[in-house]
Order: structure tokens, then sequence, then C-alpha cells
């Protein structure tokens, strides 16, 4: 069986990280991984999905529609934005309520969503959803906010919603941070104690 997480932020808030980190700690396990990521928008600060697939063997390595078993989401808008991966009978969201108002809105006076208008429009496709302050939390606990995304997969291991192991994720993030690794994996253990 694959699984399949779809990780949804915006530039600079560690997708990109976040889908090298799950794919090595799949694949420290045995696991074949592909994925895809989308690069170009985060520059502008600009939606940015990555798939990351993983199992004993995987076709393609772009999630097929309503098949996605994860949806992280670093921000809340872009959760509802990618509802299409989504099944009700298979998809957990996790959602960080740090929110990154889009340039246009801000140019053009839109107002931003309500937590509550987001849930709304992601219930329909949801098996489950949480939403969990992780870049403040973090801000407060760690002083970095952009830490947010490695508490995310703290959450998503301790809760079984990314069927890893916490001493594959700590791996991979020695091997992806090699110089100074300490701040991202106490954000990891920060949320693997964070009660949701």
């Amino acid at each position: 069986m694959t699984y399949n997480v779809l990780i949804a932020g915006v530039g600079g808030e560690g997708v990109l990280f976040t889908s090298v980190i799950i794919a090595r700690a799949a694949n420290f396990e045995g696991h074949e991984v592909r994925g895809t990521q989308l690069h170009g928008l985060a520059q502008r600060g600009g939606a940015i999905p990555t798939h990351v697939r993983f199992g004993k063997t995987v076709d393609s390595p772009l999630i097929p529609r309503a098949q996605a078993d994860l949806i992280f989401a670093f921000e809340p808008l872009e959760a509802a934005r990618f509802c299409y991966f989504a099944g009700k009978d298979r998809t957990n969201f996790l959602v960080d309520t740090y929110p990154v108002k889009p340039v246009y809105a801000n140019i053009f006076g839109q107002e931003y969503p309500s937590y509550e208008k987001i849930k709304q429009m992601i219930s329909p496709f949801a098996k489950n959803f949480v939403f969990v302050d992780a870049s403040h939390i973090c801000d407060e606990k760690l002083g970095d906010p952009l830490d947010g995304n490695t508490m995310m997969l703290g959450l998503a291991v301790a809760n079984g919603m990314l069927p890893l192991k916490k001493e594959s994720i700590i791996e991979a993030i020695k091997r992806t941070v090699p110089k100074d690794p300490e701040d991202d994996i106490k954000a990891f253990r920060l949320g693997l104690e964070h009660k949701i």
C-alpha cells in the first residue's frame, strides 16, 4: 500500500525541507519513495505544493485526486486550496493556524477567511482535521516560528497520522541539517509531546 502525503504552504515555510525529511525517513525504513516539488513560486510568497509517496512500490510521484492520506497545511488557506487531493474516507488534515495573507488580497483589500470558514471548506473532504498553533508555539518556546513545520511532523507521528518512526525522522533531520539540527529536533519533540 502507498501512503500519500501532500505538503502545502507558501514561500519560506519549510515545505520543501519537510518533504525531504519525510522522504528520507521513509527511505530509512525500507520504503520506495517518490515525489514532486514546485519551487518557483517560493521566491514570490506563492503557494507551494509538494507530493511525497512511500510504500512497498510506488508507481507515480503525483498523488491522484482524492487519494491523499495526510495533508500538511503550513498556512490555513492552503488547506482549502488543495482539498481536491482529499477523500472523506481517508484524508487527515494537519493545519498550522498561522495565516499568510496572499499578496493580491492585501492589494485589493480582501478579507482573510476565518478559521471557522476554512474548517467549513475542508470538512466535506476530511476524515479528520486538526488545527494547531504550531508557528506561534515554536516562536514562544524555541524563539523561531519557522520551526512550526518540524513541530507538525512530531504531531503527525505522535497521533498516528504519519506512519513513520520518530527515530527515522530524527535521523532524517540530522542528515538534512548536519551542522546544527538541534532546533529542528527540539521542535519535532515538542510536537511529539503536544496534546491535540
